[in-house]
């Protein structure tokens, strides 16, 4: 059986149409989230490097889980989350960017997650020592650095969009079974994992928020081998 992974994008007046039809906040039932971890040390590195990481977490409650706002505690910390609801037992995660340019000493990166959870806001936390360096970005590609770069044939890339992005797999040959769909990124990191009997095709997986790089997508049937593809995601 095989599947193919296709990019689907959802244009700002569709967006903008599920805004003016969202519930108020006090109408949105109310769920739980659990993270695998809320802190990461990220050592010692040189000022003008950038640290990336993934946090992971599940909606363990019994309703859709909608994140509403995730806000770094400087301009020099950016978080990407997903931006649709995440149903209840579902796995999702959320990208955090520290740039130490012009940073020195330790530092306790500050993200505040806001959901329709109790209490509404979650806390996440880079930590780490940041030393003297010359501020010159070594993290950055060039475009002719870019350019050389040879993707795997059987990868597809996905350029994201500034208004959203949409993975979209094609589960035709799943149709009624009961499948664990699970995303990671190159370095076994788990970005995304979805339980769920196939009813409808495509399924759809956020991607807007995924670092610039190599995934895997599996996709688990009890009894039978998993099956897998590849994406990559440029930004």
């Amino acid at each position: 059986m095989k599947y193919t992974i296709a990019l689907g994008l959802i244009f700002a007046l569709s967006l903008s149409l599920y805004a003016q039809d969202a519930p108020s906040d006090s109408q949105v039932p109310l769920t739980t989230l659990e993270f695998d971890h809320t802190e990461y040390d990220f050592g010692e590195i040189t000022s003008g490097e950038k640290v990336t990481h993934v946090f992971t977490f599940t909606n363990t409650g019994d309703q859709p889980l909608l994140l509403t706002n995730a806000k770094g505690s400087c301009g020099c910390t950016v978080p990407r989350w997903p931006r649709k609801a995440i149903q209840p037992g579902e796995t999702a995660s959320i990208t955090v960017a520290f740039n130490s340019k012009n940073k020195r000493g330790k530092r306790n990166q500050k993200v505040t997650i806001t959901a329709n959870t109790e209490p509404a806001q979650t806390f996440l936390f880079l930590k780490g020592t940041v030393l003297e360096g010359d501020d010159e970005d070594w993290t950055k590609l060039s475009q002719e650095e870019v350019a050389e770069i040879k993707p795997d044939p059987n990868c597809f890339a996905i350029y994201p969009n500034p208004t959203a992005d949409i993975l979209k797999l094609d589960m035709e040959d799943y149709m009624g079974e009961e499948v664990i769909v699970s995303i990671f990124s190159q370095n076994g990191s788990l970005m995304a994992k979805r339980q769920l009997r196939i009813e409808d095709n495509p399924i759809e997986f956020q991607v807007n928020h995924f670092p610039a790089g190599t995934y895997i997508a599996n996709v688990q049937v009890p009894g039978q081998e998993t099956e897998t593809r590849c994406f990559i995601v440029v930004k």
